[in-house]
């Protein structure tokens, strides 16, 4: 996918969290956006590994620093909480260069910030990791995939696992419906 075009379609994701009320840290885009490669196929062509809080795309990330580099976005220290994500002075101009792109994923980016925009980071990994535990683990029973997610998290409690992987199962569902 042609970077520009990539930048454009993660500067709206950016939006439609802080939109949301979402905090919008790299977290919050590293499972936003693992979130719309996997349920809606390849949407920004990243690819993803377990890390250390949960799914992570080490393109995404240099995407990122390229993005605050030139002038896209900006990270804003929030001590101690952190840093913050927002749009930057080119934002607008990067979206004006694709609009069929972001107007054909708009409402699967509506759907998945509507979903994530109000998770802190703890339950973000949870429900990462349960979705990439779904993906490799589809034929297995849902006491087996929590088992899965508490071995790869010993930190994730067996009840909390089973609860992530229902509204996995969820949002799974209701993505079907776009």
């Amino acid at each position: 996918m042609n970077r520009l075009k990539r930048y454009a379609i993660l500067v709206t994701v950016i939006e439609k969290l802080g939109e949301k009320g979402s905090w919008c840290g790299e977290t919050h885009i590293q499972k936003t956006v693992y979130f719309l490669e996997k349920l809606f196929e390849n949407v920004l062509d990243y690819q993803f590994i377990l890390y250390k809080y949960g799914p992570f795309s080490f393109d995404l990330h240099d995407d990122l620093g390229i993005m605050e580099s030139l002038g896209v976005i900006n990270v804003i220290s929030q001590p101690p909480y952190g840093s913050q994500i927002v749009t930057g002075k080119l934002a607008e101009r990067i979206k004006e260069l694709f609009p069929k792109t972001l107007t054909s994923i708009k409402e699967k980016v509506e759907f998945i910030t509507d979903k994530l925009a109000s998770k802190n980071v703890f339950e973000l990994e949870t429900l990462a990791t349960s979705l990439y535990v779904e993906s490799k683990l589809s034929n297995n029973s849902d006491l087996e995939k929590a088992q899965e997610i508490c071995r790869l998290k010993p930190h994730i409690s067996f009840r909390e696992a089973l609860e992530r992987l229902k509204e996995v199962k969820q949002i799974l569902k209701d993505a079907n419906r776009l």
